[in-house]
């Protein structure tokens, strides 16, 4: 567990936030600018910052006291490649192992597990400069690891990838850190990545936590964030998903969510049985009858379970909060089958929408891929 109570001022910017992190991934998200990087820095003990920073119940930093960087057990990877040119892949992994020893630490993940997590036997005798994109990334993470860190502090670290090298690593991201029970602060900007790896997110603007809560609840809200100087993204929903098959003739996975099948596009089989997908709120299409032929691939069954207005940029709109099990029959119990649909006041008046009415969600499969194909 990691707990925030910092100020810190760098340039324009002042920065003040309380939280706490707990294990799993927790995505830090907003617009350029906003802060991220300097909390970041903050609670690596980078930057000079005021308040209170805990992790696992020791004091990193409180008035009078300030535990160094290299004694706070922080494992950091930066947007950019920072591996040791002249050192080989298995020097780099080895450098984090001396250190941590060399501190007297207890190590409780060897190297050869690392190795094993990031698929990295046969990058071991080759150097930084031979990696691709995708092989660096991965070994500045695997290195950050061996340093054995009680939290994880991830800077866009797939920054400049395409998405085959994307959907190479994500895998190990979405795995390593629950596994290991190291809390992870995962900065991004990209609603997929944060859907498909993140337990939680922190939204911050101008230095300062707008919205904090599970990742499924606070992309729903992102609208509220966005405003006509700065856009926080298309919210929407987090679907839990599993394969059924997939169709390579037409490049298809067909998935099933809430027990209702959903055709999403993919040029090739996903790596893994389980997905979590993000669908645009805005994506998303009402009927009240079921629909007859027609281009749409999707249509999921379920119940409305609430209708709010939206304001400020979103104005004019309604967001529509859909429960996909039909055995709740329009009561939200809280669990992980719900979609949201914006549209407009003027149709959801039309059609009568109300709390507890049956409704088809029309979704085209050409507006999801599965992540990073």
């Amino acid at each position: 567990m990691l707990s925030l109570d910092i100020q810190a001022q760098t340039g324009d910017l002042t920065l003040n936030v309380a939280t706490s992190i707990g294990d799993g991934v927790t995505a830090l998200f907003g617009p350029s600018g906003c802060g991220k990087t300097t909390l970041l820095r903050a609670i690596a003990g980078l930057m000079p910052s005021e308040g209170t920073i805990r992790c696992n119940n020791v004091v990193w930093q409180s008035t009078g006291t300030f535990m160094p960087l290299h004694q706070r057990r922080v494992g950091y990877v930066f947007q950019d490649d920072r591996l040791f040119p002249h050192l080989t892949v298995a020097g780099n992994l080895q450098y984090g192992f001396r250190r941590a020893k060399a501190a007297g630490l207890s190590i409780g993940l060897e190297l050869q597990e690392v190795v094993a997590r990031f698929d990295l036997e046969p990058l071991l005798q080759r150097y930084p400069n031979t990696l691709s994109g995708g092989e660096s990334r991965r070994v500045n993470i695997a290195r950050s690891l061996c340093s054995q860190p009680q939290l994880l502090l991830l800077d866009e670290p797939l920054t400049g990838l395409d998405a085959q090298r994307k959907a190479d690593i994500i895998p190990y991201l979405a795995t390593v850190a629950k596994d290991l029970s190291i809390p992870t602060v995962y900065v991004s900007h990209i609603n997929d990545e944060i859907a498909q790896l993140c337990d939680n997110m922190l939204v911050m603007t101008a230095g300062t936590l707008i919205d904090e809560g599970p990742t499924g609840e606070v992309l729903g809200r992102l609208w509220r964030a966005s405003g006509p100087d700065q856009s926080y993204g298309d919210p929407g929903s987090l679907l839990e998903a599993s394969v059924m098959h997939f169709d390579e003739a037409n490049a298809m996975v067909h998935l099933n969510v809430a027990g209702q099948e959903l055709q999403v596009i993919s040029p090739t089989e996903p790596q893994t049985q389980d997905l979590r997908l993000f669908l645009a709120a805005a994506d998303v299409a009402l009927s009240l009858d079921q629909p007859g032929r027609m281009s749409i691939r999707n249509v999921l069954t379920g119940a409305i379970v609430g209708i709010r207005q939206l304001t400020g940029a979103k104005i004019g709109l309604v967001a529509i909060d859909i429960d996909l099990d039909a055995e709740n029959h329009g009561q939200d119990k809280g669990n992980d089958h719900k979609i949201v649909a914006h549209i407009s006041a003027a149709a959801c008046n039309d059609l009568g929408l109300a709390r507890g009415m049956p409704v088809y969600a029309l979704i085209k499969s050409a507006k999801l891929t599965t992540p990073f194909a």
